[in-house]
């Protein structure tokens, strides 16, 4: 039997297991419906795979090096933390690069989804986490634009997630990797449907309000944006880690996908 929608989580920065979407699975069917379930197909996208292992050799390179380092806890922290994203956006033209890797994994992802499905124009809510924002942000636009694996392709228009309703971004740092572009030009809204909800903290330094990004003009964040929504998971910066533990990020995303489900 076919699903009617499917939820395609991508995880953030940091040591992230295969199983890293486990526990929101089940802190959001808590909250839904017995029949919004029976309907939903879960997908997971695991980029992390690809770092983990490098980045284990080069902390344990530089701890064998003979040069005392301090704070080593908050040094491997930032080491996996800044690696991940430094990593995850380079040499986004070469085919065997880390970018591209990435990008044919959340394909994968999709296409299993779209198996499930069975349909095409199936909807689909995406949750995204930390980089796990600016990296499903990227690939929306290449397949947007032709770019990155799809520079030779052409995607469908479920490849293309041209049937997405609902986008749920928590501690997303995207405005780490644009401030310094003279014009930040978010993706177009894949139909008229799109919502894009933004969830954050303030105690969180790596999650951030994006409607104030750019205004002005029909792609502009304030455009494309929905609502930014300020929520408590904790109050130090290590509440970046909680979102998709905590009730102030589980029940209102709950409640939106539950919300979709009544229109389907």
């Amino acid at each position: 039997m076919s699903k009617k929608f499917g939820v395609l989580t991508i995880h953030g920065m940091g040591n992230q297991r295969p199983d890293y979407a486990n526990a929101l699975q089940q802190n959001l069917y808590q909250k839904l419906s017995a029949e919004t379930i029976a309907d939903l197909s879960f997908k997971s996208i695991w980029y992390h795979g690809d770092f983990q292992v490098h980045q284990d050799k080069v902390w344990e390179n530089m701890t064998r090096s003979g040069n005392p380092l301090d704070q080593q806890r908050l040094r491997k922290f930032f080491l996996n933390f800044l690696s991940d994203a430094a990593t995850s956006e380079f040499r986004p033209d070469e085919e065997d690069s880390s970018y591209r890797r990435i990008q044919r994994v959340i394909l994968r992802q999709l296409n299993a989804l779209r198996v499930e499905l069975e349909d095409e124009d199936r909807p689909v809510v995406i949750m995204a986490h930390s980089l796990g924002c600016q990296i499903i942000s990227n690939y929306i636009w290449d397949a947007q634009h032709g770019k990155g694996i799809w520079q030779e392709q052409q995607p469908t228009e479920f490849q293309q997630l041209r049937t997405a309703r609902l986008m749920l971004s928590s501690g997303c740092n995207i405005p780490l990797f644009v401030s310094g572009l003279e014009k930040i030009v978010a993706i177009s809204k894949p139909n008229d449907l799109f919502r894009w909800y933004n969830f954050y903290d303030r105690d969180d330094i790596l999650g951030w309000p994006l409607k104030p990004l750019s205004k002005g003009f029909p792609n502009a964040y304030d455009e494309i944006v929905t609502e930014d929504r300020e929520i408590d998971t904790g109050w130090t910066p290590l509440s970046h880690s909680d979102y998709w533990e905590d009730d102030s990020f589980i029940k209102p995303a709950a409640k939106l996908i539950q919300e979709l489900y009544g229109r389907l």
